[in-house]
């Protein structure tokens, strides 16, 4: 999917090469390593919402801090808000974090210390590095922060309203472990017997890596699951075509992979085609529907990237204009789901319609 080069439309690319060379933990205030050493929801630098830092939507000058832009999702999400900016009359430019947890922990400290923005709408790759920044520091210089996809604060494995973290506008995802557990229960609704089954996900540091894993430690070996393979890869269809392709030799008898995106399940299924193993997704594009429809793929699950942006900008909009707006917003629970479930089958594949 191409984007638009509107002049409002601006990519705004890497951090210094310097700041490459440090480690995470180098690059760490102590304020962010207590945060970080706390347990459960993680530092909270302010009760609710924050307050609007501009009197007007046309005053607002956002930072659109994606976790990367080498995939579809990804460039349709970037797509999405390009249009909504130039729809409410803002200005936008766009970070690419490059999957790399510090070159965007760099991005935003930089665009913090440039006062050029006053709002910040974050897809974080690493939620506790950047919890102070965006929950302390941001704040305090007047930013308001809208967060989508990943949440931030120790709160990747919470439910609910709970995934939200205090001091930011809000919090938009579809991807929260809930849905992962209900993914581990199709995948063992399918194999009732026990299954031996591989995952291949994204980073590692990934809010959705760590859902999914948890997920999975469902899979009860006394009932018969093993899981033989956890990989990770940075969602693209080349690696995880390796991982596959490496995990099937490995596992000769294998049952089962669930591939946590799309994009990687194209490298599976090819890894895969010609034998019995099945495949599921969690990822909803074009190409999974119709592998879906086709039987190539035993089910995927819709996300929904261009609505999650819209969400998450929209917060920044309510806020400023003073109107309510959630905390959290569910996309697996939205009113218009088809059938009111993210979950899709051969049998009701005809429903659903694909964001990317």
């Amino acid at each position: 999917m191409t984007m638009n080069d509107s002049p409002t439309r601006r990519f705004a690319w890497g951090a210094c090469a310097a700041a490459l060379l440090l480690t995470l933990t180098a690059c760490t205030s102590p304020s962010q390593q207590a945060a970080e050493a706390e347990s459960g929801s993680g530092a909270q630098s302010a009760e609710g919402q924050p307050e609007p830092s501009v009197d007007a939507v046309e005053d607002l000058r956002v930072a659109y801090f994606s976790a990367g832009s080498s995939n579809q999702y990804l460039q349709a999400a970037i797509d999405e808000a390009n249009v909504f900016a130039e729809e409410n009359g803002f200005e936008l430019d766009v970070f690419d974090g490059e999957f790399d947890a510090q070159v965007q922990f760099d991005q935003m400290q930089t665009a913090l210390t440039s006062g050029r923005y006053n709002a910040f709408a974050v897809e974080p790759n690493d939620g506790n590095l950047v919890c102070n920044l965006l929950t302390q520091d941001a704040p305090e210089a007047g930013v308001m922060v809208a967060v989508f996809n990943l949440p931030i604060c120790g709160r990747a494995t919470n439910l609910g309203e709970e995934t939200w973290q205090p001091g930011t506008v809000n919090y938009v995802g579809g991807q929260t472990l809930d849905v992962y557990q209900d993914w581990v229960e199709q995948v063992k609704e399918a194999y009732p017997d026990g299954a031996k089954i591989a995952l291949i996900s994204g980073p590692d540091l990934n809010a959705n890596t760590i859902c999914f894993f948890q997920a999975a430690e469902a899979f009860d070996a006394e009932e018969g699951y093993e899981v033989v393979a956890q990989q990770t890869t940075d969602y693209t269809t080349p690696q995880a075509f390796e991982a596959a392709q490496t995990i099937m030799q490995a596992n000769p008898d294998l049952d089962v992979i669930m591939s946590n995106f799309s994009g990687m399940t194209r490298g599976v299924v090819q890894a895969t085609s010609g034998s019995d193993v099945d495949v599921f997704d969690f990822g909803g594009d074009e190409w999974a529907l119709d592998r879906v429809s086709d039987g190539e793929l035993a089910s995927t699950i819709i996300m929904l990237p261009r609505q999650e942006t819209r969400y998450a900008l929209q917060g920044l909009v309510d806020l400023v204009e003073g109107t309510e707006t959630p905390v959290f917003v569910n996309l697996a629970e939205l009113d218009s789901l088809p059938n009111g479930s993210p979950f899709v089958y051969p049998e009701n594949v005809d429903d659903y319609d694909a964001e990317y």
